[in-house]
């Protein structure tokens, strides 16, 4: 959730919006694509509209492996925000050339 939301915000300040190019990310997970276990049973098409509806995508799919609870996913995003954010704001200044030194 963490990676996930600083990159969302990263790429929304780098191309200067939360939209997807087009308006609209897909990713298709062809039918019996899976090498560990067998399925999907037929192809699945994952959409969104923003890297933020991605980013949250990514959150929930931990949630449902069991891999991570709600309050990991939900301070994960917030973390994420507040560091992507700063990513990109220290980015900036290199790119400006204000940062020297440090």
């Amino acid at each position: 959730s963490t990676f996930s939301r600083a990159s969302a915000e990263v790429l929304a300040a780098f191309t200067g919006s939360e939209y997807f190019p087009g308006g609209v990310g897909s990713w298709t997970i062809p039918m019996n694509s899976f090498e560990f276990e067998a399925g999907p049973a037929s192809d699945i098409v994952l959409q969104w509209a923003t890297y933020f509806d991605a980013s949250d995508q990514a959150g929930l799919s931990r949630l449902y492996g069991g891999i991570h609870v709600t309050a990991d996913d939900l301070a994960g995003r917030i973390m994420g925000s507040e560091i992507g954010q700063a990513a990109w704001a220290l980015a900036t200044r290199h790119y400006q050339g204000s940062v020297r030194g440090e």
